[in-house]
């Protein structure tokens, strides 16, 4: 009887036991479910700062590239909201502390950044700088002479400054400063750039108002009567020795001294991003000018957006053809002759014909139209001076 008894007990023992183990296994179930869940659950919930971290990098990326532009819009308002401030013979005296202090800086800065091996071996590319100064100082004063001249025949009814200072802007060598800075920040040449924008400029001493000489006969463009004087010369070989040949010259004979020292200078200080900044300084002082001699005031809506209309234009113009000119295409259906091949240049080498065929120079400009035109009023010379003002804010 006790064995039947105890053997009753075991056998409900065992039953417990393996009723309790059924009991556990669906807790144990529902746990590695709700984990499995969970695991799947969880990416859902991070979207938010991902996406925001994208948007934030993007950002930055963009600033990077694009900060220029967005400098250039900033102290475009800036002249026009103070501009006693930036014009010559203002608060800071902007006709040395920037005219000549921000240009000797890129050019100093310019100089340094270069090798020496690098510079003398660029003066050897005589078609590039045939390129840039033939589309320069030849086809592009031509054309805008051609284009004064189809709006005088329609009767286009606008300003007869305007069409003087188109000429005069077109007929202006290529920019001092902010060739080589494009050219650079473009993945271009920017020795080449550097040396055509020396070279140009020389040229331009003598060959601007030799233009202006060929322009100024047309007595529709220019009435007789327009006080205009002759050029001093030595006066603005003087100003561009001093500003763009002098600190070029110092800035490639320290480097030549101390190359290490001077490249990693250059790395740590960002000379690319001082040298931007000075244009921005450059380009404020000459919209402060601007603003100040109320040219604005002087012209109607009518030859506002004239000017803009042919500054855009020409300079686009300008770049697509030596674009054009520098990468000369052909037609792949013909065979294409060795001579092309032979004459297409490297992107670097077209990137710095491009910036330095199409631009023009306000730093030369500007000193130009205030001798040509002595006689005349401040407010005449700022009228005189727009589009070249405004076809500089273009490029």
């Amino acid at each position: 009887m006790s064995s039947v008894t105890v053997t009753k007990h075991m056998s409900e023992a065992k039953d417990t036991e393996d009723h309790k183990s059924i009991d556990l296994s669906p807790t144990e179930s529902s746990i590695e479910s709700s984990s499995q869940h969970q695991e799947k659950s969880t990416p859902v919930e991070e979207p938010k700062p991902v996406l925001w971290r994208r948007i934030w990098k993007k950002s930055v990326v963009l600033f990077e590239r694009y900060w220029f532009l967005l400098g250039l819009g900033i102290v475009i308002g800036l002249a026009w909201a103070f501009p006693n401030v930036g014009k010559a013979h203002g608060a800071i005296e902007s006709q040395w502390s920037v005219k000549w202090g921000a240009v000797i800086v890129i050019f100093l800065l310019s100089g340094l950044g270069l090798e020496v091996r690098v510079m003398l071996q660029t003066i050897l590319l005589w078609r590039l700088h045939l390129v840039v100064q033939v589309i320069n100082f030849l086809i592009l004063p031509f054309l805008a002479w051609g284009i004064v001249r189809f709006f005088i025949i329609v009767n286009a009814n606008l300003n007869t400054m305007v069409y003087q200072g188109w000429m005069i802007a077109l007929s202006t060598s290529t920019t001092v400063s902010s060739n080589s800075v494009m050219t650079r920040n473009a993945g271009g040449s920017d020795a080449a750039a550097l040396f055509n924008a020396a070279l140009g400029n020389v040229m331009g001493i003598f060959i601007s108002p030799a233009l202006m000489t060929v322009f100024g006969d047309d007595r529709i463009l220019f009435p007789p009567g327009s006080s205009r004087s002759t050029p001093d010369y030595l006066n603005v070989l003087k100003n561009l020795g001093s500003t763009v040949l002098a600190p070029l010259v110092v800035g490639q004979f320290i480097r030549f001294l101390f190359p290490k020292q001077i490249k990693y200078l250059a790395a740590k200080l960002r000379f690319s991003i001082i040298n931007s900044l000075a244009l921005l300084a450059m380009v404020w002082s000459v919209f402060c000018d601007g603003v100040a001699s109320n040219a604005f005031h002087q012209l109607t809506a009518q030859d506002i957006i004239a000017i803009l209309g042919v500054d855009i234009f020409m300079y686009l113009f300008g770049c697509a053809l030596c674009i054009y000119v520098a990468r000369l295409p052909w037609p792949k259906r013909f065979n294409e002759p060795a001579w092309v091949r032979r004459w297409r240049f490297s992107r670097k080498d077209t990137a710095a014909i491009m910036y330095c065929g199409a631009t023009k120079t306000v730093s030369m400009g500007i000193p130009l139209i205030n001798v040509l035109f002595s006689g005349s009023s401040y407010g005449i010379v700022g009228v005189l001076s727009l589009p070249l003002l405004m076809y500089h804010i273009c490029q």
